[in-house]
């Protein structure tokens, strides 16, 4: 389902989903374009990973507030759930019908409506948003999530049949997918505004920490400095394993689920890890120490 929104509309959205975070800190641009952008290219390494659904995560329980119906007229009191998975997924494939939800008492529920905001920046698109009704918690909340409808990555695989449980309610975010790059000339760097990427001087690799959900700090405000110390990179180097921690936090600001860890050391990254209670879900449940293997995107 493709719905163009109106810039009114897009900035309503996008306040929206700063607070619910599609559920870190740069100057915004003004009138910056909330679609998805698609690489130029797609990573030949995608067509050797198994294709599955990661995490799906029920984040707010008839909860949407009003200013929701600026992406999804019925959005406001019902449920917003993100998904997230292995491999981008084609933008043109992607609709609510496209997903079935099971609640505990076996009740199954077919999402309404599927975004990729705000997750929407190039090498980004593998997080949705699913609006709908998917049963309450504690008595009756959603416990699994199958894709019955043509889903397709941008590497032209289909995630129809694809399951995977659902994470509860009261539980925070975790990390949920990995992978480290470069910023190399064919990088589409974003040097400021909303989002924008680590700094070229200075940063010899990045770390993208793709949550389960939208985060923010346990002041409510972006993660930033004051968390920086509390994420921790598993770096090779030759025979040698070390840990290092990022000197800065970066792609902030826009909303979305993903959080850039700048290093300056070499080596290849292997592993990332965030203590418990640095960031919050959109109902303020803190995360628990989290962490998870880091991929090439290459």
């Amino acid at each position: 389902m493709n719905t163009r929104l109106t810039p009114i509309a897009i900035r309503s959205l996008l306040f929206f989903l700063t607070l619910v975070g599609g559920l870190m800190a740069c100057q915004a641009i003004e009138n910056r374009q909330r679609e998805p952008i698609l690489s130029d290219q797609v990573p030949e390494v995608e067509q050797t990973r198994e294709v599955k659904i990661l995490t799906v995560f029920f984040g707010l329980d008839n909860a949407l507030p009003p200013r929701a119906r600026a992406m999804y007229k019925n959005a406001a009191g019902q449920d917003g759930m993100p998904i997230v998975f292995s491999h981008e997924v084609d933008p043109e494939t992607l609709d609510g019908t496209d997903f079935e939800v099971t609640t505990q008492d076996g009740t199954k529920h077919v999402v309404e409506f599927a975004t990729l905001l705000p997750a929407e920046e190039e090498f980004e698109l593998r997080t949705a948003l699913l609006i709908g009704e998917y049963g309450n918690y504690p008595d009756n909340p959603p416990v699994s999530l199958e894709v019955i409808d043509d889903l397709i990555t941008r590497t032209g695989v289909n995630y129809k049949g694809k399951t995977q449980s659902v994470i509860d309610l009261p539980s925070g975010p975790i990390f949920s997918y990995a992978e480290y790059f470069t910023l190399d000339d064919d990088y589409p760097y974003l040097a400021e505004g909303n989002g924008c990427d680590c700094p070229k001087e200075g940063t010899t690799q990045v770390v993208k920490a793709v949550w389960s959900g939208g985060v923010r700090a346990l002041n409510g405000e972006e993660l930033g400095e004051a968390e920086r110390e509390d994420f921790t990179v598993t770096l090779v180097q030759g025979t040698d394993t070390l840990q290092v921690v990022p000197y800065m936090l970066a792609d902030l600001g826009d909303g979305d689920n993903n959080t850039d860890l700048c290093l300056k050391e070499a080596g290849t990254p292997i592993y990332v890890q965030a203590n418990a209670n640095i960031a919050i879900d959109p109902r303020d449940d803190p995360n628990p120490a989290t962490g998870i293997a880091v991929v090439s995107r290459w």
